[in-house]
Formats: C-alpha cells, structure tokens, sequence
C-alpha cells in the first residue's frame, strides 16, 4: 500500500485528503477517520490500476457528503475553526483582495458609507459590523462557494442601514440575495 497526502479544490474549499492506492482495493471509496486535523482524516482509497484523476472525480462527486461528514466529526464544521497561523498569514493578503472587491462590487447596489475593514482569524463568525460601521470579515470567506461569500458580504452591507435582523432588514438583504433563506441553511451544514 502506498499514500500520500494531497489537496484538491470544490466549489472554493480546500479539502485536504490522502490518497492511498491498496492492491485489496477492487473500486475506489471514501472513509473519514478520527485524525490529527479538525474534521477527521479524509481518506480516498484507489485501486492499483484506478487514476488519480477518476478518483479526484469520486471525491467531487461526493463532497457534499464528504464535508457534512467531515462538519459532524469536528463538531462544528470544517471551515469555521481557527488553523494554523502560517494558513492565515500565507492567505490573509489574498483573502484581503477578495473580500474588498466584493465589498466594492455589492456595495454598488445598495451605496452604504462604512468604515473600516478588517480580515481576522475567526473560529465563531463569518463577518460583523460595528455600530461605527466598521465591517470585519474571516478571512476563510475566501474558501467558501462563491455565493455564501456574497451573501455574508451582502449581510454585513445591510446591518450599515439596519443594525438588527428585522423584516426591513432581511428585505435589504434579498434586494441583492433573493435565495438567501436557502444559503443560510446550507452554512448552518459548515
């Protein structure tokens, strides 16, 4: 048996996997195992004779369940944990640049004055607003699917006009995210 440890892209997330060919293996398959990482260890199994590439397939075709496994077995999600500071430093100026444009490209729409911005580490929240209207945001935005991260942007627009979560505000928040409802409860599977 031989492994190694890979990365592979889905929909903006990074998920880190070993890949492990077996002389046993007849089809290729998935198990998550209690590990070192928050959310266990990702384990892509491949016959002698299989591609990395058809098992990268598997692996995609299988995210969903691969994370909401992966979420149950770290308690809290895969994503909204603190990781390494190198992570955050190695990222954080990428993440910068990702946020800003989308700040900028929302705001275009609903023309809101704010204050600063700030990209954090955080292990409870996607973003804030302060009563300053100063906006921070966690900088793994940049590794959710592309419209969770316009949403949490568009949230955080809107508390600049209404700083609550009343009918007014959750109204400002469809004028750009009408499927926002559905957004909020795929994140709540993160």
């Amino acid at each position: 048996m031989t492994s190694e440890t890979k990365e592979i892209e889905i929909d903006g997330i990074i998920l880190r996997y070993e890949l492990r060919r077996t002389p046993r293996a007849k089809r290729i398959g998935i198990r998550i195992y209690p590990g070192p990482e928050e959310g266990g260890l990702v384990v892509l199994t491949v016959p002698p004779r299989g591609s990395v590439r058809s098992g990268e397939r598997f692996l995609r075709d299988h995210a969903e369940w691969v994370l909401r496994q992966s979420a149950r077995m770290a308690g809290r999600g895969p994503l909204l944990h603190r990781v390494g500071e190198h992570d955050y430093r190695r990222r954080r100026i990428e993440a910068a640049a990702f946020i800003r444009e989308k700040v900028a490209k929302w705001n275009l729409h609903y023309g809101f004055r704010h204050g600063s911005m700030t990209i954090r580490n955080q292990s409870t929240r996607w973003g804030s607003c302060s009563h300053r209207g100063n906006l921070s945001f966690n900088w793994k935005l940049l590794l959710l699917p592309e419209r969770m991260a316009d949403y949490v942007v568009v949230h955080e627009l809107c508390h600049l006009e209404e700083f609550n979560h009343s009918a007014k505000f959750w109204k400002l928040v469809a004028q750009a995210v009408p499927e926002y409802r559905e957004i909020v409860r795929e994140m709540r599977r993160l």
